[in-house]
């Protein structure tokens, strides 16, 4: 059948004719010194119909290029205490060349102001969006983040920064990686005064560049050009707070760039989580955090990283952390679904850990050669942690008591991991013939030793089971692979491209566990139930066939891939069984991608995909770290797969500044991966002899078909000129039906979930910067089909970020929320206010150096709140915090 609406799916797609474009070219200067004039604008407009518009910004040279269709357009030139420049030009079938043009200077303050409310701040040359920053309004402490949100086409989702309606891939300075791939940390360390323009546009990977051939896979790359492109780029800070209950907070962070090498420094120590600037939060999480931990921490962290770059990019990084914790919670649990409904669960725990961990990395490519690139890339972690937990826990059922459980765990671990990758690209002429050839590692070791004591009471107050024992871990995974690519031009709009790779993984798990012997007085009764000795292994032999046609306005992907996997498991111990299956994977995908005339992109795709259940999933071993709730894993599980297909539709209009997107996604999935659970009515026996509470849980790993997932989803952008902001509006509507197992029941659960954001941020002036934020949440569970078990969940938070400049030097700021949880099940609804307030001043030259009084939860909380509704159950978590803290910090910025 999937054949069938593969084929209808490509002929059913639109073919789009793109008009003809033609170049125009130039340089602006100014009348005075005749030198060059960067960051003018530059805009087009079609004399028939004023929506057609082209515009750009003058590079640092002064020069400007871009391109449109024939017709009649009015030119405009305008820049900040200058008279604009008019004239009209006629674009007939041939580039123009403008060659120089002069701005005048322009006499009185009165016009200077009336050319900076023209200039645009937004233009679309080509296949790229430019935004002037100028034209937006930022704090003097804001960072190219606070920007970017001010601009049409950005917002944030889950505290992840979106351009365009698809994900930011990369962050380029002045069209160079400075931060590799790190986008959250160029976002964060450019500050907005260092940007002359930023550029949008499609991303692409190293291979595409050369090659030419693009999957289709979507993202953005974000290049922020810079004013001072040729001399060297200095950011920083260093910042120290100490607050009530010796509570103290220090961060440094030093960063150089230059068009050589780049140099970044970083540590930090702390024992609590209070942010010095309090304002500087993800506006989508509703106003950032809300509460400081209570719990006792002390963390510490250093790193460096040192590049060149050139004919040969290099780059080495190094960090190392460690955190020492200690953490309490309570929570309470009530189960929604089949045999399960109608129990409760509460849980209190008290968890020590200590954790070191290290990581070192190198990057290495040539850039010299324009036929030929190599990169490679290397990462070293080895890690360590100590942890020891003490939890008491109890289970009714329709309010009678079934057991209580008090136990002690401890876990110490030490992981070692190796992670290497190497890929050859060599371009085979000019049309876009390419070949490619890549070989890859990944290493990792983890060895541990824990111990597990427990108690387990019946609603009698009699001990019905006692567990003392220790175990040893030791688990080995290696993963290597090697694959070749051929991408060939048929023509200058199409492409076909070969592929072939082979991948090979092999795992071993050997867990011991001992019980207490009372005869010997130690721990050397084998445990088998919870022993194992387990191998696994998986090879993979998969060949591509993809063609790809189309040009800047429309393209079509078309591709295959056929893979035979191979998964071999063999248990050693406490059983003998060897398994062997061999499976041939059918991959198809479509991508079909069209812009408008009108700036309308559409896109439509459809892919199947394959997925190898883990080695834990596979392994036929107990894990009873909590006695109530064992489980074991199923080495006859097969591989699951997913058929998805998703439409988009974005919409922007750089001049008005509003952006539209729409997303439709649906998901199948076959064999999935999910645990069939039995519920203990009674004190029973499982696997044999391990005994099983009533109250208690026993799940097993297990394939069932009939997930399925449909999502919709909107963004609406658009500026409010009376406000002097922007608004964002996002929409989301989901339903996905999920399979389960309850004693041997099969049975559906259904979830509906509705979203809906508001977020307001301002564009008014330096001295005054809000965000108003708004996040609404409903989800309504089915946890039976047919039944009554149903349970709904609604959450709402509101927020608001100031940042005020009120007099001279003295700034006021404030995150402020309220949150308000529905009842649901017999939890009682819940509403809360937290406010957390700063008052700083500016000091030095520069306003370089800040010192700032803080408080946080003025509305002294006790505790935070977190609850969670899925399939089975409504939970919700309580964990103490430091209600009413102050803190008095210092800011310098380098």
């Amino acid at each position: 059948m999937y054949r069938y609406i593969f084929i209808v799916f490509v002929l059913l797609l639109p073919v789009a004719v793109n008009s003809q474009v033609h170049g125009i070219k130039g340089a602006v200067i100014d009348s005075d010194e005749q030198l060059p004039l960067p960051g003018a604008t530059v805009l087009l407009t079609n004399v028939k119909d004023s929506l057609k518009q082209e515009g750009t910004i003058t590079s640092m040279a002064g020069e400007f290029d871009l391109s449109a269709p024939s017709g009649k357009y009015a030119l405009h030139i305008s820049f900040m205490g200058f008279k604009p420049y008019r004239d009209t030009l006629l674009i007939d079938g041939e580039p123009l060349a403008l060659g120089t043009i002069t701005l005048w200077e322009e006499a009185a303050l009165l016009d200077e102001i009336q050319v900076v409310s023209q200039l645009a701040p937004t233009f679309q040359k080509g296949d790229t969006v430019l935004f002037n920053p100028d034209a937006f309004k930022v704090s003097m402490d804001a960072t190219a983040n606070d920007l970017l949100l001010k601009m049409p086409g950005f917002f944030e989702i889950e505290g992840k920064l979106m351009a365009m309606g698809d994900t930011i891939k990369e962050v380029l300075v002045d069209g160079k990686r400075f931060f590799g791939n790190n986008v959250q940390e160029a976002l964060t360390k450019i500050s907005p005064g260092m940007i002359e323009e930023v550029e949008v546009y499609q991303y692409k990977s190293d291979e595409a560049k050369y090659s030419g051939f693009e999957d289709m896979n979507g993202g953005q790359t974000v290049n922020i050009v810079t004013k001072a492109k040729k001399q060297h780029l200095k950011m920083g800070q260093v910042a120290a707070g100490i607050g009530k209950d010796d509570r103290y907070v220090g961060e440094a962070d030093y960063n150089r760039y230059s068009e050589k090498n780049r140099l970044s420094l970083n540590g930090g120590i702390n024992n609590v989580n209070a942010p010095i600037l309090i304002n500087r939060s993800l506006p989508s999480m509703g106003g950032g955090q809300a509460t400081i931990s209570g719990n006792k921490m002390e963390n510490r962290q250093l790193g460096a990283n040192y590049g060149m770059m050139g004919d040969n990019d290099f780059n080495v990084r190094y960090s190392l952390s460690d955190s020492d914790n200690e953490k309490y919670s309570t929570s309470s649990r009530e189960y929604i679904a089949g045999a399960l409904n109608g129990q409760a669960n509460q849980d209190e725990s008290r968890t020590n850990s200590k954790r070191a961990s290290q990581r070192a990395g190198l990057d290495w490519s040539n850039q010299a050669n324009k036929k030929f690139q190599v990169r490679t890339n290397f990462q070293a972690s080895s890690s360590g942690s100590e942890s020891r937990s003490l939890s008491n826990s109890s289970t009714s059922m329709n309010g009678k008591l079934l057991n209580e459980n008090l136990r002690i765990n401890t876990n110490d671990s030490d992981n070692n991991m190796l992670v290497g990758r190497i890929n050859f690209i060599r371009r085979l002429n000019e049309k876009g013939s390419a070949i490619s050839a890549n070989v890859n590692m990944n290493v990792s070791q983890n060895e541990g030793d824990g111990s597990l004591r427990s108690e387990t009471l019946n609603e009698a107050g009699e001990m019905v089971q006692s567990v003392d024992q220790r175990s040893n871990n030791d688990i080995t995974n290696t993963a290597y692979g090697y694959g070749l690519s051929y991408n060939h031009a048929l023509s200058k709009k199409s492409q076909l491209n070969f592929g072939y790779n082979y991948s090979q993984r092999d795992g071993e798990s050997v867990r011991k566990s001992f019980n207490y012997d009372e005869v010997s007085g130690d721990y050397t009764a084998l445990d088998t139930l919870t022993s194992s000795e387990f191998n696994n292994a998986s090879k993979a032999h998969t060949g591509k066939l993809a063609f790809k046609t189309g040009e800047r306005k429309s393209n079509l992907y078309l591709g295959v891939n056929i893979s035979q996997t191979t998964l071999e498991s063999s248990e050693v111990f406490p059983e003998t069984e060897h398994l062997k299956e061999h499976f041939l994977f059918f991959e198809p995908q479509v991508k079909y991608s069209h812009q408008t005339k009108k700036k309308l992109s559409l896109q439509a795709s459809y892919g199947m995909s394959n997925r190898n259940p883990s080695l834990r999933d596979l392994q036929d071993i107990v894990d009873n770290s909590n006695p109530l709730y064992i489980s074991t894993g199923n080495p006859n599980l097969r591989s699951s797969q997913t058929h998805q297909v998703s439409f988009s539709m974005r919409k922007s209009n750089p001049v008005k500044g509003t952006f539209t997107s729409i997303a439709l996604r649906a998901g199948v999935t076959n064999n999935m991966v999910t645990q069939n659970r039995v519920v203990a009515q009674n004190d029973t026996t499982v696997l044999g002899d391990y005994f099983l509470p009533a109250g208690g849980q026993f799940s097993k790993a297990v394939n069932l078909d009939g997930y399925y997932r449909v999502s919709l989803n909107g963004t609406f952008s658009l500026p409010l000129k009376k406000l002097k902001s922007k608004l964002n509006m996002r929409t989301g509507l989901s339903y996905n039906r999920t399979p389960n197992i309850i004693n041997n029941v099969v049975d559906y659960s259904n979830r509906l979930n509705m979203t809906q954001n508001f977020t307001l941020s301002s564009n008014i002036s330096e001295k005054i910067d809000f965000t108003l934020v708004s996040n609404s949440n409903f989800s309504l569970v089915d946890g039976q089909s047919g039944s009554a078990s149903q349970s709904n969940y609604f959450s709402q938070r509101s927020a608001i970020n100031l940042y005020y400049n009120f007099y001279k030097k003295f700034i006021f700021k404030t995150n402020t929320s309220h949150t308000y949880t529905g009842a649901s099940g017999s939890l009682a609804s819940n509403s809360r206010l937290y406010l957390n307030l700063a008052l700083s001043t500016k000091v030095f030259k520069s306003n370089k150096g800040e010192i700032i009084l803080s408080a946080y939860d003025l509305a002294n909380h006790e505790d935070e709140i977190n609850r969670r509704v899925d399939e089975f159950s409504v939970s919700e978590s309580f964990s103490p915090t430091l209600n009413q803290f102050y803190m008095l910090s210092f800011v310098y910025k380098i």
